[in-house]
């Protein structure tokens, strides 16, 4: 069991994927009604990923309010790593020691949700988990505010830390050895092209997986297999979060939810065949779910129920597209991940599976996307044309070759 997480759960999570505007009117009002609605809703928010604690808290206060919490029920706990340059009247980098202050741990008595600000997540680990790995007196409270119904949420670096895993660091290209590159920035000032995949515990409220955001738009597929590959004995399956959308799990009915503007990956390793190691290795039949805006899956028995007005496409397939744009998968070239499994391959009438490769020098990686037998694929119209798409039982494999470029002439 994880640090902090009680066998009862009853409460709820909603795991964001990072960049949440705060115009996405179906995330938050789903978090004020998880959180008892906006009347009664009190607020516990932990800051302590960011880099600017305070300006942090204060920028999820003021869209509380803006869909109507009482000010007077956000609270500020003020558990921290960094100091905040914006304020005068404290050093925040002070706050690392306060999550054994039995006052701030009571600040989360009365909460019925807790959120975890966005930054680095490896500060709340620092913050939140004593030397000898077990809970803090407030992360204790924050599990108390979950075994009795409430919500816990986070966004970007506060999704990263939901798992019994915890991915504190890496890129696709990086986890696999495809990158020599470590110094220059990748999308969003951070993971290099060639920096490795870093491992450590989580805090294990969403016990079942590991959790990876910014999924889709920083191409993060890969490092999240690897991640998998790499932790079989804590995690069965992995979940990608995209941007501006949330993943909402049901304790009590053991099911998730999406919503929001973009999708959730499910990775279920439970078949999984591993060989070798990086850059050399190889994953084979590691199945995978792909949902929008409205989906759910059972987490019993994996069962993937599309939102209403989401049509089967099979022998419907609107392409017919025998070379899709080409794609590293491992990279954040276009068309990335989301793109290639639902519109270039379950959506279209002529492939039934799709290669890419990434490497360096001779050494590679073929990322296959293919259908099975069980796979079943959904499509609607969306906002403004944007189609959305439910995959179930899709299959990924990853295969170590061995790269030689000849000339032609």
């Amino acid at each position: 069991m994880m640090p902090g997480v009680s066998a009862q759960q009853k409460g709820s999570l909603l795991i964001a994927g990072g960049a949440l505007k705060s115009e996405n009117k179906a995330v938050y009002e789903k978090i004020l009604e998880l959180a008892g609605g906006a009347e009664k809703a009190v607020f516990g928010v932990i800051p302590a990923a960011s880099g600017a604690p305070v300006s942090a808290f204060e920028g999820f206060k003021e869209t509380l309010i803006s869909y109507g919490v009482k000010p007077g029920n956000i609270h500020l706990v003020n558990v921290a790593m960094m100091d905040d340059k914006s304020t005068e009247f404290a050093d925040e980098s002070k706050w690392a020691g306060n999550a054994e202050d039995k006052r701030v741990a009571g600040i989360l008595k009365t909460c019925t949700a807790v959120w975890f600000t966005g930054g680095d997540q490896m500060r709340v680990l620092m913050t939140l988990i004593r030397a000898d790995g077990n809970p803090t007196l407030v992360l204790q409270a924050v599990n108390e505010v979950y075994a009795r119904g409430g919500m816990i949420g986070g966004s970007s670096a506060g999704a990263a830390i939901m798992g019994p895993v915890m991915i504190a660091g890496g890129s696709s290209s990086g986890a696999f050895g495809l990158s020599s590159d470590t110094s220059a920035p990748g999308p969003g000032g951070e993971n290099s092209p060639g920096e490795p995949l870093f491992l450590t515990n989580g805090l294990g409220f969403f016990r079942f997986g590991i959790v990876d955001q910014h999924f889709n738009q920083r191409a993060r597929l890969g490092r999240l297999c690897m991640a998998l590959a790499q932790s079989r004995d804590k995690a069965s399956f992995g979940v990608g979060v995209d941007e501006n959308t949330a993943l909402i799990y049901y304790a009590a009915e053991n099911k998730i939810q999406v919503i929001g503007e973009n999708g959730l990956t499910i990775l279920n390793a439970e078949e999984v065949q591993i060989n070798g190691a990086a850059p050399r290795l190889k994953i084979a039949n590691l199945k995978f779910s792909y949902l929008e805006h409205g989906d759910e899956i059972n987490l019993s028995d994996m069962k993937v129920t599309p939102a209403a007005r989401r049509f089967p496409i099979h022998g419907n397939e609107e392409y017919g597209l025998l070379n899709p744009p080409q794609s590293g998968l491992l990279d954040t070239d276009a068309p990335g991940f989301r793109e290639l499994a639902t519109r270039y391959l379950a959506n279209n009438k002529l492939l039934s599976e799709i290669r890419r490769t990434g490497f360096i020098g001779t050494t590679g990686i073929t990322v296959v996307i293919s259908k099975t037998l069980q796979s079943r694929a959904y499509v609607s119209s969306g906002e403004n044309g944007k189609k959305k798409y439910t995959l179930e039982n899709f299959r990924l494999d990853f295969e170590p070759v061995k790269i030689e470029i000849s000339p032609v002439y």
